[in-house]
């Protein structure tokens, strides 16, 4: 089904979940504002608002070190920003992934705009087709303080395509984990989340591999988060703690939760 990622990034104001065609709203300015302050202290959790084509798309996600921004909604797109810093200007190439098993053609735009606090960030999104805006809001999707998986766990993946049962093991630095498994076609899912010092950020690398058919060899990364919020809607809305990844493959991008 055709959601509200495919409306934001197709910015011409196509179809929506119903497939009605609406007429474009305002335009806005593709001009950054000057550039002041910085840089700031941008790791950590954040909240995305993004609007455009006829359609807002709120979404949860977190930036790292290295400028890796990726961002999803409760259905399991990515939006994948352009490095963001700290500095007080960025520009890039924004894409939509649609989750797997979703049908719908995203045409990727450019991304610019200000690092205006550690807590705050806007901008402009736009392509051919036309314009949008972007705001991030720094977050805290965690009650208390992270702390590394251990045993068993199960994960789906976002658009419910896939279950993996996985074991994490803690490692190094700080509440890093490993994890060892498999997923519903019996392919092996190895990889392991790397803390970003004390934050709630991991940078995410996830592998593939197995004889089967459908076990096509991949090393993939991303960036991942815990929180006390169910936002795939895996378990029933309950309240243990969770870990997100959201990675992005040559294939497209895919959010993993498990609890």
């Amino acid at each position: 089904m055709l959601r509200k990622l495919v409306s934001l990034f197709s910015l011409v104001c196509l179809a929506l979940i119903t497939g009605m065609t609406v007429s474009c709203g305002n335009s806005y300015s593709n001009t950054m504002k000057p550039c002041t302050g910085g840089p700031y202290n941008v790791v950590g959790d954040w909240n995305g608002t993004f609007t455009g084509g006829g359609a807002t798309l709120n979404t949860v996600g977190a930036i790292d070190s290295s400028g890796l921004a990726l961002f999803f909604d409760g259905f399991g797109d990515t939006v994948a920003m352009p490095a963001i810093t700290g500095t007080c200007s960025f520009s890039g190439t924004i894409t939509g992934y649609p989750a797997p098993g979703t049908v719908g053609t995203i045409t990727p735009g450019t991304a610019q705009g200000n690092v205006t606090s550690a807590t705050s960030i806007t901008g402009t999104i736009s392509n051919a087709n036309g314009s949008g805006t972007l705001s991030l809001t720094a977050s805290s999707p965690l009650s208390g303080a992270v702390t590394a998986l251990s045993t068993s766990h199960f994960a789906v993946v976002g658009g419910g395509s896939d279950i993996l049962n996985l074991t994490f093991t803690q490692t190094t630095p700080g509440s890093s984990m490993n994890f060892t498994g498999s997923d519903a076609n019996s392919c092996t899912i190895t990889g392991n989340f790397t803390q970003q010092g004390t934050s709630n950020v991991f940078d995410v690398s996830y592998t593939v591999s197995g004889a089967g058919a459908k076990c096509t060899a991949s090393t993939s990364n991303g960036i991942g988060f815990e929180s006390n919020t169910d936002y795939l809607s895996a378990n029933g809305g309950q309240s243990p703690v969770y870990l997100y990844a959201d990675i992005v493959a040559s294939s497209g991008a895919f959010v993993v939760e498990v609890y």
